[in-house]
C-alpha cells in the first residue's frame, strides 16, 4: 500500500470517527487544494494545514500570514474554495 494512501485513509478514519482538526503536512494536502490555494493566496507565508469535519464534510483548512495579518482559508478536497475568516 502507498503512503499516501495509508496516509489517507488514517486521516480519513480519524475524522470520521470525531469532529475535530488534524494538523497535517503540506505534502498529505491534495495538489487541488494546493493549487487553488497559491492561486488565491500568492503572497501567503508560515503557511500550516489541518484536516477537518465539519456538517459531515471534509475541508482542509490553511493557517497562514497574508499582508502581515493571519489568516485562515478552507478549501474542499476537490479545491474548492469554502471561506475565510
Amino acid at each position: 500500500m502507498k503512503i499516501k494512501t495509508l496516509i489517507a485513509c488514517t486521516i480519513g478514519f480519524l475524522i470520521s470517527s470525531c469532529a475535530c482538526e488534524i494538523e497535517i503536512a503540506s505534502s498529505d494536502v491534495p495538489q487541488s487544494v494546493l493549487t487553488a490555494f497559491s492561486g488565491k493566496y500568492a503572497g501567503a507565508s508560515d503557511v500550516e494545514w489541518e484536516v477537518e469535519k465539519e456538517d459531515g464534510k471534509l475541508y482542509y483548512e490553511a493557517e497562514f500570514k497574508v499582508d502581515g495579518k493571519r489568516k485562515e482559508a478552507y478549501f474542499r478536497p476537490d479545491g474548492t474554495f469554502s471561506k475565510e475568516e
